[in-house]
């Protein structure tokens, strides 16, 4: 592992150079920076970089050109060892497109091991007695120049993976559990970014929003109309402008003036105050709107298929099954099969090995510990 500082790459030569070196080297450590917490667009504003010999930090707003980037995500022959890759790579397609292969996920490894405590700074502590500093960890990336003390804790999440990515392989092979960890790798490649259901009312992704009236439903959906613009305006995430709570409190007492508004116990009465004309603006184009259905009629079709009587008896006897595997492995049932996967199951009801073949997200090494034959009693015994 490097001590000397890391490297600011700003241009597109230094970045060539950057991945050249790696690419020699056949592995690096991989990391990304937001700044959701501090901007409205959560974008990636940071790209960090780890060797055995460098620590690079790339500075995306600063590059019009990241191919070199791209070639080595899409290089086959250089590992990239990430700590819980998804997010990552799902923002680097969504930004950039990119897709990675030949990855290593620290975070999936040490779950397939069975380790009480899974993330980063928790293996770093009991692997190499390294104590992470998260002071920064909801620091705002975006902000340029970036002060040498962020830079530093930037690289601090890469540094020690390939040291990390070392030792755990090493585990996973004694427990003869390295081709599952092959196979949940090779899925990481097929990831991509997938915007959420931005379609209809803002309200279907408030917590509680089921609770309120139709009436007061399209005075929150109104509300939320109104933040998210000013959320827009200002860069800032939608949560620091006014909070759920907040909004769903005004949209139940439907304040008509001033007084009311500031009257809402549970609205901060500085922000009563600043956006005044704004939430009274908005309360009254609500309640000028068609009530609003309610949140489980919209959402209908994002639910789960409904389970009848025998294919509840089915999953039953999936997750029984399971959870006995479980406790013989020392594994964590949800690890060994999702209950989705399970509820997936039961719903086709397969007959034969080609059947179980078409469940998509069950794995090759999940089926091989449940077994086909035991699976197929299970289905059969309801």
């Amino acid at each position: 592992m490097p001590d000397k500082p890391p490297i600011l790459i700003t241009d597109f030569q230094a970045l060539a150079d950057l991945i050249e070196r790696i690419s020699a080297a056949r592995r690096v450590a991989m990391d990304t920076e937001s700044a959701s917490f501090h901007r409205y667009r959560d974008r990636v504003y940071l790209i960090q970089l780890s060797s055995q010999e460098e620590d690079a930090v790339v500075d995306p707003l600063a590059l019009d050109n990241l191919e070199p980037l791209e070639r080595l995500l899409a290089d086959g022959s250089v590992e990239k060892v990430f700590h819980d890759a998804d997010y990552d790579l799902r923002v680097l397609n969504r930004d950039y497109g990119f897709s990675a292969r030949n990855i290593f996920d620290t975070r999936i490894a040490a779950q397939l091991l069975g380790e009480p405590s899974v993330s980063l700074a928790g293996l770093l502590h009991k692997y190499f007695g390294v104590e992470l500093d998260k002071r920064l960890q909801r620091a705002d990336w975006s902000v340029r120049p970036l002060p040498e003390a962020m830079l530093a804790y930037a690289v601090t999440d890469t540094k020690y993976l390939l040291p990390l990515r070392d030792r755990l392989k090493e585990r996973l092979e004694e427990a003869g559990r390295w081709e599952w960890a092959k196979e949940e790798f090779s899925r990481l490649e097929g990831i991509r970014w997938s915007a959420e259901d931005r379609e209809g009312p803002l309200y279907r992704r408030v917590k509680g929003s089921g609770k309120l009236s139709p009436i007061e439903r399209g005075v929150l959906e109104a509300l939320l109309r109104w933040r998210e613009e000013a959320a827009r305006s200002a860069d800032r995430p939608p949560f620091k402008i006014i909070t759920n709570e907040a909004l769903i409190e005004i949209a139940r007492r439907r304040p008509r003036n001033a007084e009311a508004l500031l009257r809402i116990p549970r609205v901060p009465k500085k922000l009563a105050s600043r956006y005044r004309d704004e939430l009274l603006q908005a309360v009254a184009a609500g309640l000028a709107s068609p009530p609003a259905e309610p949140p489980d009629q919209s959402t209908r079709k994002r639910r789960s298929p409904r389970l009848d009587a025998p294919a509840k008896k089915r999953l039953e006897n999936l997750k029984s099954l399971r959870d006995r595997r479980a406790r013989e492995l020392g594994m964590d049932p949800g690890l060994l099969c999702s209950n989705a996967t399970l509820q997936a199951i039961a719903l086709h009801n397969p007959k034969r090995e080609e059947d179980l073949d078409r469940i998509q997200d069950l794995r090759k090494w999940q089926r091989s510990l449940l077994g086909d034959r035991e699976i197929f009693a299970a289905l059969e015994e309801s």
